[in-house]
């Protein structure tokens, strides 16, 4: 079959200067960068560079009018109203730590509970781990369906007057499974128990709406969707953030100073100290506009094409092992609502083949896929395996990726399965 993404010619790694042979299947890692978004990295940090939120002269000027501005595209981004505020970071990771040290750490006692999902990455567990043993309190872990999916029943049997905080993911970096946060959420506020969603990964094909999902906190990355490295978002209520203290101390976030103490200036500017990212926020930016460009139903047509193409040939390989089955007819659209399973990540493991094995066989053939844990060891030790492999799809992506991503399976395999003849006077099979 032949389906060559429209918008392939937008990545300059793909350029014959490049890796024109490159197929690239890791995009739930990182995304690869169009052009659109180097070029304006690129035009700021050489024509237009300054400090922002810091002085008066017109170029800082302008930089601060591109983070507010900046501001008011991602809440739209995420469908956040006037009583939810943007705060920019770092990453995900530190969008999370900020929540743990600001948030949830004045309010843990020995007494306390914070609720997580059996599938989290490494991000969302270990500052909840570290804060619960810090403090005396208790890590509960809510198991998964076997649909993959945060057990809500379970979950909400974890729910007492002591938990501090639910936090989940959207979508599972390594299972690809939609959780249902409108559901989380709605059973969480009957007992007023806070939810942070870690969107990293549901962020990549929405439209996500902050305010329809009715989480507390939505954090996600710059590149998750085609965006710089070295940003980060976090959406927050409003009533939460005000009664946070900043999560880390410099320049930028007081309204004044003396040796005695800090008062600290309000809103979101409160948890920015220092220099902002200027030139990955000009970035973020404009990996928002790329994305809307294209509009939300061309990009998830696109991926829900591949994802059932991708499944389709992964089902006829009887070698491969899903780490979660799911027949063809549960496969719906990547639209991150509360639905099942959100196809465009798949994870396996193959039959008598060590994930990295296949792996470093298919980078020699410049296929680029995840194999590992997955930065989620502990759900790789539930489900009884020692690592995965994950094939996740991007926009520039099509058939032609998947087919010779299969065909390098393929190969594999029967090279596992050919008689191996080495020197000495024995045959010996791999197997």
């Amino acid at each position: 079959m032949s389906m060559i993404s429209p918008w392939k010619h937008d990545f300059p790694i793909f350029s014959i200067n490049a890796h024109p042979n490159l197929c690239y299947l890791d995009s739930a890692a990182t995304c690869l960068t169009p052009k659109h978004v180097a070029e304006a990295i690129y035009y700021y940090q050489c024509f237009s560079h300054a400090n922002s939120h810091k002085s008066l002269y017109q170029l800082s000027a302008n930089a601060t009018e591109l983070v507010e501005q900046a501001r008011e595209k991602v809440a739209n981004f995420v469908g956040a109203g006037i009583d939810e505020s943007v705060v920019f970071t770092a990453s995900s990771t530190e969008s999370i730590n900020l929540v743990a040290a600001s948030f949830v750490q004045a309010r843990l006692s020995k007494q306390s509970n914070i609720i997580i999902g059996a599938a989290e990455h490494h991000a969302n567990l270990l500052p909840w781990q570290a804060l619960c043993q810090r403090v005396g309190a208790n890590l509960r872990v809510a198991p998964i369906t076997s649909q993959g999916q945060i057990d809500v029943t379970a979950l909400a049997k974890l729910i007492d007057s002591d938990t501090v905080l639910i936090a989940v993911s959207h979508v599972s970096n390594v299972l690809g499974v939609v959780n249902p946060i409108k559901s989380i959420s709605a059973i969480a506020h009957q007992k007023n128990v806070p939810v942070l969603v870690d969107g990293a990964q549901g962020v990549r094909y929405g439209p996500v709406n902050f305010t329809d999902l009715d989480c507390d906190f939505y954090l996600f990355s710059a590149h998750k969707i085609y965006g710089a490295t070295g940003c980060g978002v976090l959406v927050g209520k409003n009533k939460y953030l005000e009664q946070m203290s900043p999560f880390q101390l410099g320049a930028g976030i007081v309204k004044s100073v003396n040796y005695a103490e800090t008062i600290y200036t309000n809103g979101a500017l409160k948890f920015e100290p220092g220099s902002h990212n200027v030139a990955g926020i000009v970035g973020l930016v404009e990996a928002i506009d790329y994305l809307t460009d294209i509009t939300w139903s061309e990009v998830t047509a696109h991926i829900d094409a591949l994802s059932a193409y991708l499944f389709d040939q992964l089902h006829d390989l009887p070698y491969i092992k899903p780490l979660i089955f799911l027949p063809s007819n549960d496969f719906v659209s990547n639209n991150v609502s509360d639905v099942v399973q959100c196809p465009s990540i798949f994870s396996f493991t193959m039959s008598d083949v060590a994930c990295h094995d296949i792996a470093s066989f298919l980078d020699d053939s410049e296929i680029a896929v995840r194999a590992g844990r997955q930065c989620a060891e502990p759900l790789h030790q539930k489900l009884n395996i020692p690592a995965s492999l994950r094939v996740s799809l991007g926009l520039y992506n099509g058939f032609e990726d998947i087919d010779r991503f299969i065909a390098g399976i393929k190969s594999l395999q029967q090279l596992f399965r050919e008689p191996q003849i080495f020197d000495g006077d024995s045959e010996h099979n791999i197997n």
